[in-house]
């Protein structure tokens, strides 16, 4: 019987994305993050390609947002829908659906290519920048 009572209280951890998920939507947002930026180079030739990369840099860019909302929506749940911070804070004794929830909150956090995202789109700002004032001051 005190199987059944833990089994439906037991908190749904949800199932991991696969790798190929994962590269799609960081190949998305980074498409993305390229297109809204070479906008101010490609209005100096074409503004037609200027509208396209924006709409197409937007576009995706809700895609990819949509989803970063989703796997932050889903690890904020694990953590209170399990009380973990609390139990980890009061060193409470972890059940094993306790370190399945921890499991996959670090999992989730190790395969994140939200980084590397960041780190490209920093680049191609600064890139984009100079390039811009390049073309702004007849540099280029």
């Amino acid at each position: 019987m005190t199987q059944i009572v833990n089994n439906l209280n037991s908190i749904h951890v949800p199932e991991a994305y696969g790798m190929k998920r994962i590269q799609f939507y960081f190949w998305v947002g980074m498409i993305s993050a390229i297109f809204l930026r070479l906008i101010i180079i490609a209005d100096y030739y074409n503004g037609i390609l200027a509208k396209a990369l924006f709409y197409l840099g937007v576009l995706g860019y809700l895609l990819f947002f949509a989803h970063r909302y989703h796997i932050a929506t889903r690890r904020v749940s694990v953590l209170k829908d399990m009380e973990l911070l609390e139990k980890i804070e009061n060193k409470t004794p972890l059940s094993d659906d306790d370190y399945r929830g921890l499991q996959y909150i670090m999992w989730s956090l190790s395969v994140s290519k939200e980084r590397m995202n960041y780190l490209v789109i920093f680049a191609f700002s600064i890139i984009v920048i100079i390039l811009s004032l390049a073309l702004d001051l007849g540099i280029v």
